[in-house]
This record gives structure tokens, C-alpha cells and sequence, in this order.
């Protein structure tokens, strides 16, 4: 007998559906998922129980280390009733494309994705950088390979190309603050590293901030434009949203006048394939040319010339390098605590959405 459960409305509204990247998406999902980790927030902080995943199991393969994403995931599951296994690569047979099969060392993508499909309810996947060989894109293929042949949901934890529960927990953090954001000025930047970054996070914030129909402001020092795909697909949404693109090569003009400033670190992408020219990585030469960048940094002095606008960051923020201590610290504007919070929120409505079930 099939039963209605009466749980909250946005439980397995999705049921059975992969979250790979927000490009999959419309704003009205992305509103019914900052309404659904809203209700979750709220029942979160007075401790009202949500055994929304009862006896569920995520599998998480973890290919690149974490603090936030892996336990917002964790907790979150088990706040839901369930729990995640944290699998890493290297305890295991490494799941793997084709072409990097190895005997004894590798098993394939196909067959981990079909098995794990026997055992629990979802799978998510972090890889980019050393994980995915420098080769941007080849972390995302490893997601949609797992998709392809997973008969379970396949969550996206970040890859080279995307981080769609990061942009969704800083949508969130933004909409709390200033309720609609089209029209806003959002800045998305780069800012110094003395460390090779992926490029998901700049992307992701651009897709999400011109779904909600911002003013979509680019800022970065030449070489480190976002992949050209990605930039078409922001500009069309804002197109489709009613908001605006613009790219710069200047951080102070790019945050005159802003409602929000994004700058984060990511890496030149001619250094590495497919973009390089002779199709190989150079990550000591990429090193040394973003280098020549440390003026971007962000400073109280420069958001307060800038009109004081909302700081935000996915973090873990290099301090002294992207951003200095007194801006994370004590500047009054800083959503950077607020986004790491709303990992937890976000990813627990979409679980409950793509996981759950509304009958039983």
C-alpha cells in the first residue's frame, strides 16, 4: 500500500535526480531550494527534528581534501536521519575514466557507480586540480561518467569546472541580506594566491549572481579569463534574467558603487589543457605569473573607498595574500561565516529534494 508521508512540501520533489550544476537549473529552482534550507535553518536552530532520510546512506568520494564540504555534507545526512561514508580514492580502487584504467591500482568509474547504486542512496564526488591531472574539465567528465551510470542521484562536491552547493550557499547568504538581486551590482573577482586554484567557484558565483538577474561584474588581470562556455551561458542568463555582464581588468573600478564583492583566487588557465598551447601543464610557470598580482588583495581601505559593499568569499581565504585579517575579522560587511553556514542548508534541501521520497 502506497502512503502519503506528510512530510515538508520540497521533500523528494526531485526525487531521484542528479545535481551536477546549476547551468541544469532555472531561478525558480534555485528560489524553491533557498526556501526549502530556509525552513531548514530555521527548524536546525530551535532543534526540531528532520528525519527526512531516514536510514539513508551518501556515499562521498572525496579525490581533494575539505573542512566545509565534507562536513556539512556529513552532518548534514546525519541531521536528516542518515549517513554518509566518507570514501577517499586511496583506500579504495581508485574510480577512474577509461583511459586511465590500471590493474590493481584502478577500477572503473562504471562498475564503483553500479555497485555503490546497490548499497545506499546517493553519490557525491569532489576532484579538481592534481585529481583531475590539471586537465580542466576532466574532473567534471569523472562526475558525469558517475552520473551515467549511478541508478542514484549523483551530487557534484566541486569539480574544475563548477561548484554548484557553494553558489547556492552564497545565493542564499546574499538573498538574506538584500532580498532581490536583480539589478545589484556583483562583483566577482580575482584575488591573489600564492597557490594554483580551479576556476568552479568564480564560475559558479557568475552563473548564480546572473540567474538572480544581477549586474554581473568580471574583474581579473589578463590570463585569467573564465572558460569562454561558461561566460556564454552567464550571459545568457542574464539576458533571460534581465541582468548584465561586464568584464574588467580593473579591481577598484570593477567595485565602485557594489552591492557585493566576490574576489577569489583561481589559476590561469593557459598553463594547463586543454588551453595550453603545446597541451601539457606548467603549474611552477602558472605559479610564477600570477605572482605578479599581489596588489590584488582585498583591504578594508579599498571596501570603504568602494562605498562599503557586502564581502564575500567561499573560503578557505588565503589572509595576507586574497584578503587581509582585519576584513575577515572585524569587517561589519562580511558575509564570509554566513556562506560557510549555508553549506550546511543548502546541501540538506537538496538532499531532502533529489534523496527523499513523499510516499512510502
Amino acid at each position: 500500500m502506497v502512503r502519503y508521508l506528510g512530510k515538508p512540501w520540497y521533500v523528494g520533489i526531485w526525487e531521484g535526480q542528479d545535481y551536477l550544476s546549476n547551468l541544469e537549473r532555472t531561478q525558480e529552482d534555485v528560489k524553491l531550494i533557498i526556501n526549502a534550507a530556509r525552513d531548514l535553518e530555521r527548524k536546525f536552530k530551535a532543534k526540531v527534528p528532520t528525519p527526512y532520510l531516514q536510514g539513508q546512506t551518501l556515499f562521498m568520494f572525496f579525490y581533494n581534501r575539505s573542512l566545509r564540504t565534507r562536513n556539512s555534507f556529513e552532518a548534514g545526512m546525519s541531521q536528516l536521519g542518515g549517513h554518509a561514508h566518507f570514501l577517499s580514492p586511496q583506500d579504495v580502487y581508485t574510480p577512474t575514466l577509461p583511459e586511465d584504467m590500471e590493474a590493481y591500482k584502478t577500477e572503473a568509474i562504471g562498475d564503483v557507480a553500479r555497485v555503490l547504486s546497490r548499497y545506499g542512496n546517493a553519490i557525491a564526488i569532489r576532484i579538481y586540480a592534481d585529481a583531475a591531472k590539471w586537465h580542466i574539465g576532466r574532473g567534471h567528465r569523472v562526475i558525469e561518467e558517475f552520473a551515467k551510470w549511478a541508478s542514484i542521484p549523483v551530487l557534484n562536491m566541486e569539480d574544475d569546472v563548477f561548484h554548484p552547493f557553494q553558489s547556492l550557499a552564497d545565493v542564499k547568504a546574499a538573498l538574506d541580506v538584500v532580498p532581490n538581486l536583480r539589478g545589484k551590482k556583483f562583483v566577482v573577482s580575482y584575488a591573489y594566491s600564492g597557490g594554483l586554484k580551479p576556476l568552479a567557484v568564480p564560475q559558479d558565483v557568475a552563473i548564480m549572481a546572473a540567474m538572480m538577474g544581477a549586474e554581473v561584474w568580471i574583474a581579473h588581470p589578463p590570463g585569467f579569463e573564465l572558460m569562454e562556455n561558461v561566460m556564454e551561458a552567464v550571459r545568457g542568463l542574464a539576458d533571460r534574467y534581465g541582468g548584465s555582464v561586464r568584464v574588467t581588468s580593473d579591481m577598484k573600478e570593477a567595485f565602485e558603487g557594489a552591492t557585493f564583492v566576490y574576489p577569489k583566487a583561481w589559476s590561469p588557465k593557459a598553463f594547463f589543457p586543454p588551453f595550453s598551447a603545446d597541451g601539457k601543464v606548467h603549474k611552477e610557470e602558472a605559479v610564477e605569473y600570477q605572482s605578479r598580482f599581489r596588489n590584488w588583495i582585498v583591504t578594508r581601505e579599498l571596501l570603504e573607498e568602494a562605498g562599503r559593499p557586502y564581502y564575500m568569499h567561499c573560503g578557505p581565504a588565503d589572509r595576507g595574500q586574497e584578503v587581509t585579517d582585519e576584513v575577515l575579522d572585524t569587517y561589519e560587511k562580511s558575509l564570509y561565516f554566513e556562506e560557510a553556514e549555508n553549506r550546511l542548508h543548502v546541501q540538506k534541501a537538496v538532499m531532502s529534494m533529489v534523496m527523499g521520497s513523499r510516499y512510502e
